[in-house]
């Protein structure tokens, strides 16, 4: 009998011991209380149109309004995807009720579904595309579309101000929450993502180092997430929540997170989420708006050359073309490249020495750079500045300048990318409109000048710009490498 055990014993030993996931009990806050007044609940069902961001789809839809609410006047609000989730409606109750949070609407809306042709066939489930995707899809059919129809549909008003709205999701809801915060801050600014999918599926896992490129956004966000999140063919949520954490503290945004063991569900962001809310809401009643980097301490590049607070302002003088400042070699397009064929170039400028030509290819996210020869041809030609790009984004520069520290300014579909002379790019500025080219202008050519397609703004920096055709030579500091 004993030899028989004995084996059964030594089995049991070598198995590793895996930690069981922790419960996450709820909280006081989230459980029903008596004497509390309750929120009332709506309940529809919303089909996107043709022409819809998200034509053909159904959607079910919850609204929670606040107890005595009062449909003449305006809504702070908060957006949940996936429908009711961390016993919102309760936890609403109960934080309304001690006015520790403001007497706020709750909009539940699950993920869009267009309905199957015929019963052997299945229904298309937009949940991916529209909540895993990090473009401004969602974003456009949440603000423009859904939420105006909702509030002539149940006669609310929710407010137009984005201090006043906050939005929230677990999982592939959670990064959906972010990015719409992320491409609308003029519509939301508090954000709680649980476990958030900030993963490689719709190229969400470049998200850390957009955030550390672009110029920081007045938003307040909460992060969660634990050491037994999924850990996928797409990536590892709990070390990609911490890498989102990082890059939005190193960038000055306000932050706050809650770690721990939990796993791919919503359990710890349920336990956390009256004070979640708190924190979100801490400036309430107050008057204090959600501003970019509150604190003075962001890491952003862009602050070498702006003002903290600078903001683009409508330029009202005359804006010259690309073609005023083309570099004396014309447009150097197209010229045929070793292992590239015929490349077709757009903008081009000189460096601030005068000894290399820049140019922009047109249709791909790269600037060449050719060295000058002593007979004024153009050599050792390379793609040597490698553009940021968005998804639905060739990344194609548009216009291009320089300033007098070497740094290269290009326009493209996201934004004013600027690079160091070592072909990286530091830093990224967003402007009002899509931009068409960039320039420097003003006194001492220290304003820097966006033409977008109707318009021009400005923006005053610590540098000053060149332009070959009126400015000697001058050779910048080296950059490090």
């Amino acid at each position: 009998m004993k030899n028989a055990i004995l084996p059964i014993l030594l089995a049991l030993l070598s198995v590793p011991l895996v930690a069981a996931e922790p419960e996450f009990p709820l909280r006081e806050d989230s459980k029903p209380k008596d004497g509390i007044p309750k929120g009332e609940m709506l309940k529809g069902t919303y089909t996107a149109k043709p022409g819809s961001v998200f034509p053909g789809t159904v959607r079910e839809y919850q609204i929670y309004l606040p107890p005595g609410v009062d449909r003449a006047g305006t809504l702070p609000f908060m957006v949940f995807q996936d429908g009711v989730i961390y016993q919102a409606p309760v936890v609403f109750d109960n934080l309304i009720a001690r006015k520790e949070i403001p007497p706020l609407a709750g909009i539940f809306v699950k993920p869009g579904v267009v309905p199957a042709a015929h019963e052997n066939a299945l229904p298309r489930f937009n949940r991916s595309l529209e909540y895993d995707s990090i473009t401004q899809d969602y974003a456009t059919f949440l603000i423009d579309e859904l939420l105006p129809s909702l509030e002539k549909a149940h006669g609310i008003r929710l407010s137009a101000d984005p201090n006043d709205a906050a939005i929230s999701g677990n999982s592939s809801g959670g990064i959906a929450a972010f990015m719409v915060a992320w491409h609308r801050p003029d519509r939301f600014r508090r954000v709680f993502t649980g476990v958030g999918t900030y993963v490689g599926i719709h190229g969400a896992d470049a998200l850390p180092v957009f955030v550390r490129k672009m110029e920081p956004k007045p938003l307040r966000v909460f992060l969660q997430s634990g050491t037994n999140d999924n850990n996928l063919y797409c990536g590892d949520w709990w070390m990609a929540n911490q890498t989102m954490e990082r890059s939005l503290t190193w960038a000055g945004y306000e932050v706050s997170h809650a770690w721990g063991d939990g796993g791919h569900n919503q359990k710890h962001a349920s336990q956390i989420f009256p004070d979640v809310l708190r924190w979100l809401w801490k400036d309430w009643p107050g008057e204090k708006a959600i501003q970019a980097n509150p604190g003075g301490d962001s890491k952003w590049k862009g602050y070498e050359i702006f003002e903290t607070g600078a903001m683009w302002q409508a330029h009202n003088g005359a804006v010259p073309s690309q073609a005023d400042r083309l570099t004396p070699f014309g447009e150097v397009a197209p010229l045929t490249l070793p292992d590239l064929g015929a490349v077709q170039f757009g903008a081009a400028v000189l460096s601030p020495d005068q000894t290399l030509v820049y140019a922009a290819e047109t249709s791909a996210p790269f600037v060449h750079s050719f060295q000058v020869s002593p007979e004024g041809k153009l050599q050792n030609g390379q793609r040597f500045y490698q553009l940021d790009t968005w998804p639905a984004d060739d990344g194609a520069g548009r216009g291009l300048c320089v300033d007098v520290e070497g740094r290269l300014y290009v326009a493209t579909a996201i934004g004013i990318q600027v690079c160091d002379q070592a072909g990286r790019v530091n830093f990224i500025v967003p402007t009002p409109e899509p931009v068409q080219d960039v320039f420097f202008a003003g006194d001492g050519r220290s304003d820097l000048i966006a033409r977008c397609v109707d318009r021009a703004y400005q923006r005053a920096t610590k540098t000053h710009g060149l332009v070959s055709r009126e400015t000697p030579p001058v050779k910048p500091t080296a950059p490090r490498l």
